[in-house]
């Protein structure tokens, strides 16, 4: 249960944020998300937009859950003319940028982190990166919460960035890729409209690959035996 737990939980973790912004930015009167984003998608700004947007959800963990793979999710919902090369772009550049940062920021806490933590805590922390690090990178292909989560871990235990980069390249693209075409075949099918579905969706398919990578992580040890 306690390897299941390890590998489902960030991503139950990610899933009940989005279900908590689908609350916040649906079933509140706070502000319009809809209109603020149908403004953005005619202005020639978008790209820009897009690219903020997802970089500060893209920076762990500063912003926690900040809704940017929603706006592109609803930039293509609601209008998918605008959701071109640019605005894919703007989203594939942030997610690695913003990976980048949460990797630098990591360094540079590593001296306090190797200052409260015992030797025998980061021990624990090398070993199950090697153990399960390059299952981990699956990670990057879904979520740019869980592209930072895994780059602030490899910066805080020193790890190096730059053979990371080429995975970080590939799942990122691959992340707004999907996005792209899944959220378009949607909207084939039942119009450009934008009621909170997507983001439940993202939640649902969350807990799916949670739930997946914590069944492996339970089964694995077991084979080993």
């Amino acid at each position: 249960m306690r390897q299941f737990l390890s590998g489902a939980l960030p991503f139950y973790a990610l899933a009940g944020l989005a279900i908590c912004m689908y609350l916040v930015l649906y079933k509140t009167n706070l502000f319009d998300l809809n209109a603020i984003v149908q403004d953005a998608t005619g202005s020639s700004w978008f790209p820009v937009f897009i690219f903020v947007c997802v970089l500060l959800e893209a920076v762990f963990p500063y912003f926690g859950y900040f809704p940017g793979t929603a706006l592109i999710l609803m930039s293509v919902a609601l209008n998918p003319k605008p959701a071109d090369v640019s605005v894919f772009f703007a989203a594939w550049l942030a997610i690695i940028t913003g990976a980048v940062l949460s990797y630098g920021q990591a360094r540079f806490f590593r001296p306090l982190l190797q200052r409260v933590a015992s030797k025998a805590a980061l021990s624990r922390c090398e070993s199950l990166l090697d153990a399960y690090g390059p299952y981990a990178r699956i990670a990057l292909f879904v979520h740019p919460n869980a592209c930072a989560m895994y780059f602030t871990a490899i910066g805080l235990l020193g790890r190096n960035l730059t053979r990371e980069l080429a995975y970080l390249s590939v799942g990122a693209a691959a992340s707004v890729g999907i996005l792209f075409v899944v959220v378009t075949r949607l909207v084939a099918s039942v119009g450009a409209t934008d009621d909170g579905e997507l983001q439940v969706l993202l939640a649902a398919a969350l807990v799916a690959i949670g739930t997946l990578v914590g069944l492996y992580a339970a089964w694995r040890p077991a084979r080993a035996v």
